[in-house]
């Protein structure tokens, strides 16, 4: 084999790799038009790797993890944190939605490529958050749903 042939092949395999990732990446990629009406494009972002990067306070994570806060249905957990936990939440909030966001980006200057975190509306962010965690909230929905079903006859409830 040719040193050229090497070359040509290793430049289509590293093609290739670079095709894989850009098809990847636009798979994890959401077109949404927030509450307030604007447009955004936004990729999906792990609420797992983000606590595991230390950016959530443990308080919060204490509370999203115990058991008796998952039977909470979505209001009152919103409704727990909110009241308990907000300054936290928004810390995590913060996290989330820069991580998330690809355009506009958030930054610390308004221009025509960033937006200000505070410049979204507690609605625009809740939405992101809910986006974000679609995941969750269907396990939470199955497990709301199944919690209400009748036993069946001669099994253990």
């Amino acid at each position: 084999m040719s040193k050229n042939n090497g070359l040509d092949r290793m430049k289509q395999s590293q093609q290739a790799r670079a095709e894989n990732l850009k098809k990847w990446r636009e798979q994890h990629l959401h077109e949404e038009t927030l509450p307030s009406g604007l447009d955004v494009l936004f990729r999906d972002v792990d609420l797992a790797s983000v606590m595991l990067e230390g950016n959530i306070p443990n308080t919060l994570i204490d509370l999203i993890t115990n058991e008796d806060f998952q039977k909470l249905s979505e209001d009152e957990a919103g409704k727990k944190v909110m009241a308990d936990h907000g300054t936290d939440f928004n810390a995590l909030l913060v996290q989330l939605i820069k991580a998330s966001f690809v355009e506009p980006l958030i930054g610390d200057v308004a221009d025509d490529k960033h937006i200000l975190f505070s410049e979204l509306s507690l609605e625009d962010k809740m939405f992101i958050f809910n986006f974000l965690n679609r995941d969750a909230q269907v396990v939470r929905s199955f497990r709301d749903e199944s919690a209400t079903l009748s036993p069946i006859p001669g099994q253990p409830a």
